[in-house]
């Protein structure tokens, strides 16, 4: 023993110690449980720390707090599954990427989607592995076999199912709504991703003239309050308190809207007078101002409530870059805070300016860039938040103490924050993110959700995953699928992507995803397939004969056919056909060809090996009265995404371009890291 005490080190070297154990604890996997016990098993999951740099000490606290959970209910003998994992954090990782691309002088624009979204992850892992490296140093015994992102391939089936559920139950919706928006980074944002800041301001008293009723001036005005001049070229009515004495005898009649000579339309293009009304509505604060507020429900919340009471117009004055639009006259073009300064020296000249006064007041900021904040009507996507069946719940478990605050008074704040819920919104211009999984048609105008559970076996919700994961396009080949399943894992690249998805995204072995030839046979088997000619010389083959071939290669005609067959044929699948080869061909052309069967069997003829096209442009052979196709001429064969209006059954779609907001998945971490929808021992309930 005493020689042992003298080979000790004098003092205690923290880099070698916990370098050694952190390393024994990751090689041995300590914290790895592969099969809880169903009785006795313990689950929680690591908030997850955003992609966008690195940790900080708020993060070692929070870490540490649950460390301590994990390991006490591990002596008490519970089969512990902490699970870690990282959050995709879209507006914030972005951003991060933009200012990347703005030191090369360059935008996202610039890039397109596709090579923003690449760019971008190439920068994920970078940050990544550095917080996982951080976390690690850290010593909470988390399970690295574990490990997810908001954005691998279980948790984004997880939040299309969730969107997809909530959207049946009318919980979710599409709607015009006033919305914070971010003139920088250009999308929309949450309540919670404002940022309130107090700052010095003014507050200018503005006059409005009272006109009767044929619209002449009558020498008497109405003075209003505002902090935001600018936005009154918006205005369609100045409100008052029903019960404020100073002006009841104004309710009912009209102002002239000062400065405003010129057209304006709103959201619906419909005309808008300059002339408003004096309303009365008890959101008024009598002790505000002069107790009279000007209303522009296309730019402020409170306004935009009081519009959707009394159906006044909205009127928009600025353009999604806070610069104003035609609707605000002698001042578009203006950046919003230059317009300010012009609205007010315009109304000092027109001597409509009664006073201003220097005040300290609330200014909203987006939460990542700090830009001033713009309230707009907007088309977004919303949760229904204030619908009893979300507010309802989440308040009992509150008011019933199954959920209790410490310190208790924050029960109060919460309770308050219920009662006044706005419906959320949800969507999120930028590309980085869940992408709706909307899909609107362009015949009939209706919406169309898919997720997995549109699909009826396991191949098909694959291989659905992966174009909405945007792994795959609509139009795929068997190799790409093939590719991009024998590729490393993003989380996991121990695994392949196949080995992925059967350990954590569908929980079961299967079989198509260990045999590449099954796989390819199923792909031809269930998806509508898409033949590809060949290039006759370097001129690419046009619509036409592509169209005959894909009626062929799907059996909609036998292996000989008749014009009046292909007529019919065309005729019951021409919308899936033109959908089709507009992608393909970039453009169709003599789609006129198939207008009857005289046209259509007069340029069968001119194509066939009988018929010899001068230009030798020969797809078919002659037989008797019957044509066939050539198969040689087919140089490759794609396959579909079957996605289809469920109202007219056109094919022709469009995908929404807007993502969900981060919260959205974030909220789904403790499910979608279990394997939600599928059940799993950690998302059963309990009794």
């Amino acid at each position: 023993m005493p020689e042992n005490r003298e080979n000790l080190p004098k003092h205690y070297n923290p880099e070698e110690i916990e370098k050694k154990w952190r390393e024994y604890w990751l090689i041995e996997k300590l914290y790895h449980v592969e099969n809880p016990r169903k009785e006795k098993k313990f689950s929680m999951v690591q908030p997850p720390p955003n992609v966008t740099g690195s940790l900080h000490l708020g993060h070692a606290w929070n870490i540490t707090i649950q460390d301590i959970v994990a390991r006490y209910k591990r002596m008490e003998g519970y089969d512990v599954v902490w699970v870690p994992g990282f959050d995709h954090a879209g507006i914030a990782t972005q951003y991060v990427v933009e200012k990347q691309l703005k030191q090369e002088g360059k935008t996202r624009f610039d890039l397109g989607r596709e090579g923003m979204l690449k760019k971008i992850w190439e920068w994920v892992p970078i940050s990544r592995n550095s917080i996982k490296t951080q976390l690690q140093f850290l010593g909470g015994s988390v399970d690295w076999e574990r490990e997810r992102f908001t954005m691998d391939e279980g948790f984004s089936r997880a939040v299309r199912e969730v969107f997809h559920r909530l959207y049946e139950d009318g919980l979710i919706y599409r709607g015009r709504y006033i919305v914070n928006w971010c003139p920088k980074d250009l999308t929309a944002l949450s309540d919670l991703e404002v940022e309130h800041e107090e700052e010095k301001g003014k507050l200018w008293y503005i006059r409005y003239p009272v006109v009767d009723e044929s619209g002449q001036e009558t020498g008497e005005y109405l003075t209003v309050a505002t902090t935001r001049p600018e936005t009154l070229l918006g205005d369609t009515a100045v409100a008052v308190h029903p019960e404020d004495p100073r002006y009841k005898h104004l309710v009912g009649k009209k102002l002239k809207l000062p400065l405003v000579e010129w057209k304006r339309y709103d959201l619906e293009g419909k005309e808008v007078d300059n002339l408003i009304p004096v309303i009365a509505d008890k959101a008024v604060k009598m002790d505000f101002g002069t107790g009279a507020v000007k209303v522009t429900p296309a730019h402020d919340p409170n306004d935009f409530e009081i519009g959707k009471r009394h159906n006044l117009p909205m009127v928009a004055v600025m353009d999604e870059t806070a610069h104003m639009n035609k609707n605000a006259g002698e001042f578009q073009g203006l950046e919003r805070f230059e317009a300010r300064q012009k609205v007010v020296e315009k109304l000092k000249e027109l001597r409509l300016l009664e006073k201003e006064e220097e005040i300290v007041h609330s200014v909203g900021h987006c939460y990542r860039c700090k830009t001033v904040v713009e309230p707009m009507v907007s088309l977004q996507w919303f949760v229904k938040t204030s619908d009893d069946r979300i507010r309802k719940p989440a308040t009992e478990v509150v008011e019933k103490e199954v959920i209790r605050f410490v310190p208790d008074f924050w029960k109060k704040h919460y309770l308050h924050w219920m009662d006044n819920l706005r419906d959320w919104c949800i969507s999120r211009q930028i590309w980085w993110g869940h992408r709706i999984p909307v899909w609107y048609c362009q015949k009939c105008g209706s919406e169309n959700v898919y997720s997995e559970r549109s699909f009826r076996d396991y191949l098909e919700k694959l291989i659905f995953n992966m174009y909405a994961n945007q792994k795959i396009g609509q139009i795929f080949s068997s190799d790409e699928v093939i590719s991009y399943l024998k590729s490393p894992n993003f989380v996991h690249p121990e695994l392949s992507n196949a080995q992925f998805y059967e350990k954590f995204v569908f929980l079961q072995p299967l079989e198509f995803l260990k045999d590449e030839k099954l796989l390819r046979e199923l792909v031809d088997k269930t998806f509508v397939r898409i033949p590809l000619l060949k290039r006759i010389g370097k001129e690419i083959v046009g619509f036409v004969p592509h169209a005959v071939y894909m009626l062929y290669y799907n059996n909609l005609v036998g292996e000989e056919f008749s014009a009046e067959e292909l007529y019919r044929a065309y005729k019951e699948k021409g919308d899936l056909l033109t959908y089709v080869y507009e992608k393909v061909l970039n453009g169709i052309k003599r789609q006129e060809v198939f207008e009857s069967v005289k046209t259509l069997k007069e340029w069968l003829e001119a194509h066939t090996t009988a018929g010899g096209c001068k230009n030798n442009r020969i797809f078919f052979q002659k037989v008797s009265d019957r044509y066939a196709a050539i198969p040689d001429l087919v140089e490759e064969v794609k396959y579909l995404v079957p996605l289809k209006c469920r109202k007219c059954g056109s094919y022709h779609l469009r995908w929404e371009e807007d993502v969900l907001d981060t919260w959205f998945s974030s909220a789904l971490w403790p499910f979608g890291v279990f394997g939600f929808p599928e059940v799993s021992v950690e998302t059963e309930r309990k009794g």
